[in-house]
Parts: structure tokens; sequence; C-alpha cells
């Protein structure tokens, strides 16, 4: 079986639920692509859910350690590497997207570090100021105005990086109309706090809309509301069908 699964979407949206139950039926392990839940700790505040199936990649660095993509992009290929070798689906889910967009379709400066220094000098320097020191390309409005992706275009300028290949998946994405997205966030919040959970998250929505404007823009992802209560059947017949291809 050399498939793999690929379960995203905002927060809130019932990724993790679906895909243990996915799991259950199709012989499969997940594989988390959060780039909250990879430091130990903080349960509650980076929501980490705990199914009675095998997760990858939770708890796996230390708080103040650095991780980048390009060091959950390698692990999350060696753990795929070896859930398909004992002969069952990696089920990748979170919401994470460059996370994701780095898994499937690596880019080519996803192995340059950082530049410590070079970034010091030019968190100093103004948007206009940066702009002049790029050239644009294919960034978008988005991009172009942000000064952290202008400075990581300068760092990375003229360097090399290792570009992996790119894998083949099937991408289920979750979503819901931002009222009911919101009140399922709030609903989270609730069960959270009274677990326990002291430090607050107060922009949740806020995140929710960002990763919904990051999925929208990403090619092949076949679109799922979260609320159906047909959900798990309609994934299941889709799965069935993208296998007969």
């Amino acid at each position: 079986m050399n498939k793999l699964l690929v379960i995203c979407g905002p927060t809130a949206t019932g990724k993790t639920a679906l895909a243990a139950k996915l799991a259950k039926q199709l012989n499969g392990e997940l594989i988390s692509a959060d780039s909250r839940q990879a430091y130990v700790g903080r349960d509650l505040e980076t929501n980490k859910e705990r199914p009675d199936v095998r997760i990858w990649l939770y708890d796996i660095v230390n708080p103040g350690e650095e991780f980048s993509v390009s060091h959950w992009v390698k692990l999350a290929r060696l753990a795929i590497e070896d859930i398909q070798k004992r002969n069952k689906l990696p089920i990748v889910v979170g919401g994470s997207g460059l996370y994701i967009k780095a898994l499937l379709d690596p880019f080519d400066t996803i192995d340059i570090p950082p530049n410590r220094k070079l970034r010091e000098k030019l968190q100093t320097f103004s948007v206009d100021k940066l702009q002049n020191m790029v050239v644009r390309g294919n960034m978008n409005e988005s991009d172009w105005n942000n000064p952290r992706r202008l400075i990581r275009k300068i760092e990375t300028s003229g360097a090399k990086g290792l570009q992996g290949d790119s894998l083949k998946a099937l991408v289920i994405g979750l979503r819901a109309p931002l009222p009911a997205l919101y009140k399922r966030i709030d609903d989270h919040m609730k069960e959270r706090i009274q677990k326990g959970m002291k430090e607050i998250p107060s922009n949740e929505h806020a995140i929710a809309r960002k990763q919904l404007t990051w999925f929208k823009k990403q090619k092949g992802i076949h679109w799922f509301d979260c609320t159906s209560p047909t959900l798990e059947r309609d994934v299941i017949y889709l799965l069935r069908h993208a296998q007969k291809d």
C-alpha cells in the first residue's frame, strides 16, 4: 500500500477525530501536521487530541529549541516511510498549511537555515527598503507587503537548498461557514477551559480565517463541510473511488 491521505483545514473542524475514525477503518496511523503540537507540553493550549490510534510527531521538541518546516518534513517523511513499510495507511492531519505544502511539494529553499545576524539587521528596515532589495518574481501581493516574507526572500537569495521529491496524496479539506466555525471554536474553547486550561488563546477566530485563506489558495483539495451529518460516509465514498483510479 503506497498511499497517502491528508486531512487539512482550519482549527475546530474535527480533523483529528475524522482521521482517527478513518485510521481504524483503513488500518492507518496519524501524523500530526501542527506546528504547535510538535512541542512538548501545553496539551490543552495546543489542543492535542489523543484518540486510541497512533499519532506521530506530537511532543518531539522542547520549548525554546529550534524547529523549522524543514525539520518537520524530514521527520514526517520518515514516519510515512515507516508506516507504509508496515503496509498501513499514513494519514497526515493538521492545520499548518505550510507544513503540508512543503511535505507534498518541497520548495528548493526549505533546507536553507535562517541567518540570525542578517535577520537582526533586516528587521530594522522598512518594507519599501526590503522590497528594493529583492526581485518580486511570483510573490503575491500579501507576501510582497509582508516584512517576514521579504526577509526570507533576501536570506535565501543566491542559495540553493535540497529539494525532495513531490509526494502524491489524496487531500481532504474540512471547513464550515464562518458563523458555524466560530461557534465550534468557542465551544472547544469552553471545553478546554473546563479541563483546566489557564493560558487562554484570544485569537482563535483570526487563526481560523488565516488558515481558510491559505488552504483556499491550494489546489487539489477535496472540500467537505465538517458540520455535515454524512461527513464520514462521504469521505469514505471518495476514498473508495480514488483507490479505483
